[in-house]
């Protein structure tokens, strides 16, 4: 039997939590809440980005002792960054497939590998026991390849991807051994993707602390130049085809007749290589002739306090599928009633009729009927908002829903031993 002193003890779990790289937004604020309230005891995690992609939320991240590790340069540009996923589309013609095929390699070997090389090398080097994805498994191709090739656990936190290449996706499930969906929606969708060995749900979560102390709503307001007393309604999101920022601004166009007293926000912008679509929403909104009650904020990177002088947060997209959708979330924590889609996850956050409205996606008629409903009666839209908040108490805290997904983690890792002999440390695994 071993004497006391020279009883092996574990070392906390070293967690690789690999981010594909979205650049600023929910994503990488899930990273940032899920390293704080980690259990440091047990726990570590490293922060790691396939590209360079800064945000305020990593700064923020590294300004609180957390490593942050980029593996390559900025992202290929969109033209070059074809998706292996391609290879299984059988609408492309012949010669078009054998042009996106060689494209496709080419792209492998000149990104994805060399990645793949320099995960693993860091893997085996900062001895991690566990590799974490966060988003779909098809953004992680270098993730999944380089923990298969460590011998480390691979799970996949499935943030989104629903519907999204399904047959690379049967390559890929049989090397992740545990799913960790966000929201029913995605664990359906997971459940029936061929491949998936195991599967739990839990739930997004907020670091509700961050709502505790916001800006007063008027200061807000005067920040961002609301006139008057009108009331706010927002639409907060990334601007992409397929959120539902056109049918916005026709139901703004629609609400507008109605109940003039009102001013509609556009928070978010298309990254540093968008502007196309922005210039098509800005030309709708004068053509509609809205441009002295809408308004576009560009991009913020403080949510919470834009939502603290919102009234009604709309988010409605029609063919871009969220796994839960965080900002929904956001809006709920500052007790905002929501107005979404039908689309993905928003169902799981959103209770329909308890805290907002669920309404088609792409009916603009719907969507306008049910911010007037909460724009002329204040009550509703009051307890629609305390309702909304006590739904993210109860099922969206960062803090108790990052300890359900540490507990999953540590399940599977397996951390190194360390046995002190003589002032001297032996790792043993």
């Amino acid at each position: 039997m071993m004497p006391e002193a020279e009883s092996p003890a574990l070392r906390p779990v070293r967690i690789l939590l690999l981010e594909s790289g979205t650049g600023p937004g929910g994503s990488v604020n899930f990273i940032r809440d899920f390293a704080i309230h980690l259990d440091h005891s047990r726990a570590h995690v490293i922060a790691g980005l396939y590209f360079v992609n800064p945000s305020k939320t990593l700064v923020e991240l590294q300004s609180l002792g957390f490593p942050v590790v980029f593996f390559q340069g900025p992202r290929p540009t969109a033209k070059t960054s074809v998706g292996i996923s391609a290879l299984f589309d059988t609408s492309l013609k012949r010669l078009r497939k054998l042009r996106t095929i060689a494209r496709i390699l080419s792209r492998f070997f000149r990104v994805q590998l060399p990645l793949t090389w320099k995960v693993w090398r860091f893997i085996k080097r900062e001895a991690v026991d566990v590799v974490v994805l966060n988003q779909d498994v098809h953004f992680h191709i270098p993730g999944v390849l380089a923990a298969r090739l460590a011998g480390r656990p691979c799970i996949c936190r499935k943030a989104g991807g629903i519907g999204e290449a399904r047959l690379l996706k049967v390559f890929l499930n049989p090397s992740v051994d545990l799913f960790v969906s966000i929201s029913l929606a995605t664990e359906t969708d997971q459940r029936n993707t061929p491949g998936t060995r195991k599967l739990v749900n839990i739930y997004e979560g907020l670091d509700l602390g961050r709502f505790a102390s916001l800006p007063e709503k008027d200061a807000m307001r005067d920040l961002l130049g609301i006139p008057g007393r009108k009331k706010v309604v927002a639409a907060i999101t990334r601007i992409t085809a397929g959120k539902g920022l056109p049918e916005f601004i026709r139901m703004a166009a629609t609400v507008y007749q109605r109940y003039p007293n009102v001013v509609f926000l556009i928070v978010g912008d298309e990254g540093p290589a968008g502007g196309s679509l922005t210039r098509e929403l800005r030309d709708l909104v004068h053509s509609l002739d809205l441009d002295d009650c809408v308004t576009f904020t560009g991009w913020r990177d403080d949510i919470p306090g834009v939502m603290k002088c919102v009234d009604i947060f709309v988010h409605c997209p029609t063919t871009f599928i969220e796994g839960l959708a965080r900002t929904c979330l956001e809006a709920m924590a500052v007790g905002i009633p929501a107005v979404v889609s039908d689309n993905g996850g928003m169902p799981d956050a959103v209770a329909n009729g308890v805290t907002g409205f669920v309404v088609p996606p792409g009916d603009v008629g719907d969507m306008a009927e049910s911010v007037l409903a909460l724009l002329e009666n204040e009550s509703r839209c009051r307890e629609f908002g305390e309702s909304a908040r006590l739904r993210v108490e109860q099922f969206f805290d960062a803090e108790q829903n990052t300890r359900k997904l540490q507990e999953q983690i540590l399940e599977y890792a397996r951390p190194l031993k360390v046995l002190e002999l003589r002032g001297a440390k032996v790792r043993v695994s």
